[in-house]
């Protein structure tokens, strides 16, 4: 190989180490924005798990509320009905 060949194959190699720098320079900015992207996703998806834990439980004590109310309802319209039932017939509701 001649002096000219030496340098010729010395400044291609130079040339694709500094492609090579260039893209992994890149490739690690690309990098970052997803690592920055993957932990502002994971932070949303916590607050989100968070956020229906807790209205399952709201729901919850909906159900539970609502259960409450549907078995006072009853009492009360079973008492209004035997009020009504045991009246005499002739009695006037005014």
């Amino acid at each position: 190989m001649t002096n000219e060949e030496i340098q010729r194959t010395m400044e291609f190699i130079i040339k694709q180490q500094e492609n090579f720098a260039e893209s992994m320079e890149l490739a690690n900015d690309r990098m970052n924005g997803l690592e920055r992207a993957f932990v502002s996703m994971f932070g949303i998806v916590s607050e989100t798990v968070t956020g229906l834990r807790e209205l399952a439980e709201s729901v919850k004590e909906l159900r539970a509320g609502l259960s409450e109310t549907d078995d006072r309802l009853n009492i009360f319209i079973t008492t209004v009905e035997r009020y009504i039932s045991e009246r005499p017939s002739g009695e006037s509701s005014a």
